[in-house]
């Protein structure tokens, strides 16, 4: 092997992109050696170790060069990094409020309390914030990274400065602009959710105080929760489309098929719940343990509430049907009218 050779393998260790790798290699050899064939036309001289040297010094450093061949020298880059700074903000915040929440009910669930329990509640509440960032701080950047790499950069001009117009005062707003609070409170109420049913899933259930402590009935069986990490996908795929739309300020074409791609999760989910196993732990014969109920009230309170859960799962299902066509209407429209 000469050092031609040696050269571009040594190239190739440094390229990231397993894709392409090959002929990246096969392009710099041939221009290396069409680069060598000149020398020699041109010097008159024979081909030999030091001029191969002399080309390959002049040429530049193995990971330089390698550098080069890669778009993407960073995790997120310039036109990301400041949405993905708002919505890590955002996030962070949420996932604080909402892990507060559920901490003040574990407590009002557990009082009186001592204040070594007090104490080490407190604890488990920090760390549990601390656990929860760390891993948010994680799943963003993975899917910024993946956004950073694969979405196209038309449709992500984050960083550009619109030079403001006076005029636009006087303009009516579009059917496509998105009020700012709107994705926000949308990236809020889906960490409070997200991080109650993955690091506190015991406080969701049916609460009653008798006057002297709190009860509570678990509302979903694990039937449910073997759905959520498809939950999870779905709940961050709405945080990454209210992020764009926070960012944007409008519904863009990528925006309306982010949107519809994550309709049709949610509807698997949602048919995966009705065809499944019973999730709703409402059940007559668990109605009838807690010794609240006779009977007769057990049997009809749980049959309605098992009937009623799948009747609102498949409204839901028609809905996101009907969401889903809407927004293929507009944006049908919005690519008829970028196309005029």
């Amino acid at each position: 092997m000469n050092l031609i050779d040696r050269y571009v393998t040594e190239v190739g260790k440094n390229l990231p992109l397993l894709k392409g790798r090959a002929d990246i290699e096969k392009e710099l050899r041939s221009t290396l050696e069409d680069m060598l064939e000149d020398r020699i036309s041109t010097t008159g001289r024979m081909r030999d170790e030091a001029m191969e040297i002399e080309l390959l010094k002049e040429y530049g450093a193995p990971d330089k060069v390698a550098e080069t061949y890669n778009p993407t020298p960073y995790l997120i880059g310039p036109r990301l990094f400041p949405m993905f700074i708002m919505i890590l903000k955002i996030v962070i915040a949420a996932v604080a409020l909402g892990l507060t929440i559920a901490t003040g009910i574990q407590i009002m669930k557990q009082s009186p309390m001592t204040v070594v329990e007090l104490l080490k509640t407190i604890g488990e509440w920090l760390l549990n914030i601390v656990s929860a960032s760390i891993g948010a701080f994680g799943n963003i950047a993975l899917v910024f990274a993946l956004i950073e790499r694969f979405a196209p950069v038309s449709e992500f001009k984050m960083d550009e400065e619109k030079e403001w117009d006076p005029a636009s005062l006087m303009k009516e707003p579009e059917p496509d602009d998105v009020k700012p609070w709107e994705p926000i409170l949308a990236i809020v109420v889906t960490f409070i959710v997200i991080s109650i049913f993955n690091f506190n899933p015991q406080l969701i259930g049916i609460y009653s105080f008798d006057g002297e402590k709190w009860t509570s009935f678990p509302l979903f069986t694990d039937a449910f929760f073997r759905w959520l990490p498809l939950m999870n996908i779905a709940w961050a795929a709405e945080i990454i489309l209210n992020g764009m739309l926070l960012r944007s300020g409008r519904w863009n074409v990528s925006a309306r098929l982010t949107s519809i791609g994550i309709k049709v999760v949610q509807i698997a989910i949602l048919w995966l719940l009705v065809t499944g196993p019973a999730f709703l732990a409402i059940t007559p014969e668990a109605l009838k343990a807690t010794e609240i109920f006779d009977a007769d009230s057990a049997q009809t309170l749980g049959t309605m509430a098992q009937a009623g859960i799948r009747i609102a799962l498949g409204l839901g299902i028609f809905g996101t049907v009907v969401e889903i066509i809407k927004t293929g209407y507009k944006l049908i429209k919005q690519k008829l009218a970028l196309s005029a």
